[in-house]
């Protein structure tokens, strides 16, 4: 499996013909400027890190470390914890109040690091 860094090459322009999926035999993604490439890349070392720890290491390694542990990927952390409280909420024990404090809370932090990335990308400002 060959990983690239480079620019993003879509077989397509937004006013020309979309090129049939046959043609299209590689998509490059640029980690240093798309920050889905980002989360895409965090998602496959994640995914692949039971059964190919060292390409998820390495990976890991080549994006650098989000803010403390945190993730790049807060659209999935967002739909998992939806997930979870959907099934949490059919079950006897069920406390509605607790889960919007803790949906409340995550998506604080979501946004916190959000905002640190966005300003991490952004050259300083001279007054």
């Amino acid at each position: 499996m060959l990983f690239r860094s480079g620019a993003i090459r879509i077989p397509f322009e937004p006013n020309s013909k979309m090129l049939h999926r046959t043609n299209m035999q590689r998509v490059e993604l640029d980690p240093a400027q798309d920050r889905h490439a980002r989360a895409a890349l965090e998602a496959y070392a994640d995914s692949s890190a039971s059964d190919m720890p060292w390409l998820a290491e390495w990976m890991r390694v080549a994006l650098g470390s989000p803010e403390p542990e945190l993730t790049r990927c807060a659209a999935t952390v967002e739909r998992v914890f939806d997930l979870a409280h959907a099934w949490a909420a059919d079950q006897p024990d069920y406390a509605r109040a607790a889960w919007e404090h803790v949906r409340g809370r995550l998506h604080d932090a979501l946004q916190r690091m959000d905002l640190s990335a966005r300003k991490a990308v952004e050259p300083d400002s001279v007054l």
